[in-house]
C-alpha cells in the first residue's frame, strides 16, 4: 500500500480541507448536505485513484472498508439508543437516529490506520500490530475532538476530556486493530469474504464500547 500513499493522503487532506470549508460557509440544513456530497465524492475518487493507478491493495482496501464504513452506522445507532451519543441535526438524509454521512464518514480515519499499519508491516508482524494501536489511538483521537468541535456529533452523560469521551477512544483503538488484522486476513479474498469481515469488526467495536463503557466510567 506504500505505492499509494500520495493518493491517500492527497485525497485524505482535501476531504479534511473540505469540510472546514463547509462547517465555516454553510448552515444547517445545506451543511448536512453538503457533508454527505464531500464524503460520497471522497470515496468515489479514491476508488477511481486506486483503479487508474492499478494500486490494487488500495482496490481491496475501499472494497473492505466501504462496508465496514456502512456497517459502523449500527454501533453509532446502539450509542443513540442508549443515550450516549447525539448527532446535531444538520441537514440531510438519515438512518434513523444517525445521518447517512456517517456511512461514509468512517473510511477516511480507517483507511489511514490500515496503510500506516501496513507499511509498518513490512518491518515484522509485531511492528504493524503497534502501528496499527498507535495510529488508531492518535487519529481517533484527532477525529473525536475535531467531530465534537464541529457538531458533527455529541457524547451524553458520559465523561470526556477536551470532548473526547475515553471509552470511546478505547474502543476504537480496538476497531482500528481489529480492522487491519481483518484486512490483512480478507485482503486477497473476494468482496463476499471482505464484507463479512467487515460485519465482524464492527460487531467487535460494538462489543469493545459496552464494555470500555462498563469499564472505564466506573472507574473515571
Amino acid at each position: 500500500m506504500a505505492r499509494a500513499s500520495f493518493q491517500i493522503l492527497l485525497l485524505t487532506g482535501l476531504l479534511v480541507a473540505g469540510l472546514l470549508v463547509l462547517f465555516q460557509r454553510l448552515p444547517p440544513p445545506r451543511l448536512g448536505e453538503a457533508i454527505g456530497a464531500a464524503a460520497t465524492l471522497y470515496v468515489g475518487l479514491l476508488i477511481a485513484a486506486a483503479w487508474l493507478r492499478s494500486h490494487h491493495d488500495l482496490v481491496d482496501a475501499w472494497m473492505f472498508l466501504v462496508p465496514l464504513s456502512m456497517f459502523q452506522v449500527l454501533p453509532d445507532w446502539l450509542l443513540v439508543q442508549r443515550h450516549l451519543l447525539t448527532f446535531p441535526a444538520l441537514g440531510g438524509p438519515m438512518l434513523g437516529p444517525v445521518p447517512a454521512y456517517m456511512a461514509a464518514l468512517w473510511v477516511a480515519p480507517l483507511l489511514l490506520v490500515i496503510w500506516l499499519a501496513e507499511i509498518a508491516r513490512r518491518r515484522s508482524e509485531a511492528f504493524g500490530l503497534l502501528t496499527a494501536a498507535m495510529a488508531s489511538c492518535a487519529v481517533f483521537a484527532a477525529a473525536e475532538w475535531a467531530g465534537v468541535r464541529y457538531g458533527l456529533w455529541l457524547p451524553r452523560n458520559v465523561q470526556t476530556w477536551q470532548g473526547i469521551a475515553p471509552y470511546v477512544l478505547a474502543a476504537e483503538t480496538v476497531l482500528g486493530i481489529a480492522a487491519w488484522v481483518a484486512f490483512a486476513v480478507v485482503q486477497s479474498r473476494v468482496l463476499a469474504m471482505k464484507v463479512v469481515a467487515a460485519l465482524v469488526v464492527s460487531a467487535v467495536y460494538a462489543g469493545a464500547l459496552i464494555g470500555s463503557h462498563f469499564v472505564l466510567q466506573r472507574h473515571l
